[in-house]
């Protein structure tokens, strides 16, 4: 009987252990589902999705394309600086103009004639300060913010010359002659006497400008076209020197310093002289500066008041051509001095 219950019992335990055995070995049934492969599959994709980018440079190539553009503007800067400009006060390249007489040059002083346009060039002439014979042969440029033209060289060939030193020459009695300058006096009166900048500024010269002394030997201020235009508006006050009365300096805006001086000649029943003071007194021994001798001028006298007399007072009026039209170059006043 024993031993049928241990072999009873002996059975079961060996019925449980292969049960066990079989589960156990269940477990990895699920591996082949873990071993998927779709992870190769998505690293295989990564390298698709990076595929474009060997196609991502095709955006660069406009790169160097766009900087043509500056390149371009830039391009003519050498050339601008270097040559010549093609015209310069409407006169033709190679076309030769003059005569022209020499300005702004101090007395026992020379113009220098030079190789090139601009003061580094080597000197090879020169004309005296108040030669009135200058011949231009065209060309032109501007080197240092200053207009160079060429001309033709005393010595022999051609060379250049600041144009700031040069004026249109007309001979005095041509000058005097032309009733286009008598009627620049008038309307130079008028625009004084209305206060008005645009006229004032159309007469005023576009190759120098108008400068004004309010005393002969005092401080000169120019002023430009542009300038012109609001000398009768703007409070900015210039020193215009030592009156010759006080010897205080005169401080103050054109308008309230020269304007008034202005008006009292150009609203009086003045004379006009023509390179000459005429009946004017004399003050110094060059009322018109030697600088100036090859631009002609009129004498704006207004005498004195009979009885009074020393109220007289007269301005200069310098007047250059620029391309055959008259302009206002300079104006110098003068009165009674103690």
């Amino acid at each position: 009987m024993k031993k049928t219950i241990f072999a009873l019992f002996g059975l079961g335990l060996l019925f449980a252990l292969t049960g066990c055995s079989r589960s156990l070995s269940g477990t990895p049934t699920p591996l082949p589902t873990l071993i998927i492969i779709p992870s190769p599959t998505t690293l295989l994709a990564t390298p698709t999705t990076a595929a474009p980018t060997p196609t991502v440079p095709t955006p660069t190539v406009p790169t160097p394309t766009m900087s043509l553009p500056t390149v371009t503007p830039g391009a003519p800067t050498p050339t601008t600086g270097s040559a010549p400009t093609p015209t310069t006060g409407g006169i033709l390249p190679g076309v030769p103009s003059g005569p022209y007489g020499v300005i702004l040059v101090a007395p026992g002083d020379v113009l220098n004639v030079r190789t090139g346009p601009g003061a580094g060039y080597a000197i090879s002439g020169s004309f005296n300060a108040t030669e009135t014979n200058v011949m231009r042969t065209g060309p032109s440029s501007t080197a240092d913010g200053d207009l160079w033209v060429q001309v033709q060289n005393p010595g022999g060939g051609s060379g250049w010359v600041n144009a700031k030193h040069l004026t249109e020459y007309v001979a005095p009695a041509t000058f005097c002659a032309d009733s286009g300058v008598n009627t620049l006096l008038t309307n130079f009166g008028n625009s004084l006497k209305t206060s008005n900048g645009e006229t004032l500024a159309s007469l005023v010269s576009p190759a120098h400008g108008m400068t004004v002394y309010l005393w002969r030997y005092g401080i000169a201020h120019t002023f430009k076209q542009n300038d012109a235009r609001w000398v009768f508006d703007s409070t900015y006050e210039h020193n215009w020197g030592a009156a010759p009365a006080s010897g205080l300096d005169t401080i103050g805006a054109f308008h309230v310093k020269v304007l008034p001086w202005l008006q009292e000649v150009f609203n009086a029943s003045y004379s006009l002289t023509c390179n000459s003071l005429g009946t004017a007194t004399q003050y110094g021994f060059n009322p018109w500066p030697v600088e100036y001798t090859n631009v002609n001028y009129y004498t704006v006298y207004k005498p004195g008041t009979p009885g009074v007399d020393l109220d007289f007072r007269y301005w200069l009026v310098g007047v250059e051509f620029a391309q055959g039209q008259p302009y206002v170059f300079a104006v110098i006043h003068f009165a009674w001095e103690p």
